[in-house]
């Protein structure tokens, strides 16, 4: 019965990373040099909003990188450890 539950949740686990992340973030278009303040300032606001959501999705990416590298490195020692 254990094979068998292991087995139905093994396409699932395996299937988990099979699809590669990218961020939602939206890049501002710069204004043109004849843009009014408003125009700059809004871009301003929209440009470090853009560098905060880019920032946040690497923090996420490089946190979920280290804990595959972990699972993988106690999968390494329990294997190691079986001797088989």
């Amino acid at each position: 019965m254990k094979r068998l539950m292991l087995l139905l949740l093994l396409p699932l686990s395996a299937h988990a990373d099979m699809i590669t992340p990218s961020h939602n973030c939206v890049k501002p278009a710069k204004p043109s040099q004849l843009a009014s303040e408003g125009d700059r300032a809004s871009f301003a606001r929209r440009a470090n909003a853009y560098k905060q959501c880019l920032s946040n999705f690497v923090n996420e990416q490089v946190k979920e990188a280290r804990m595959h590298s972990e699972a993988a490195r106690r999968a390494e020692n329990e294997l190691k450890q079986f001797g088989y």
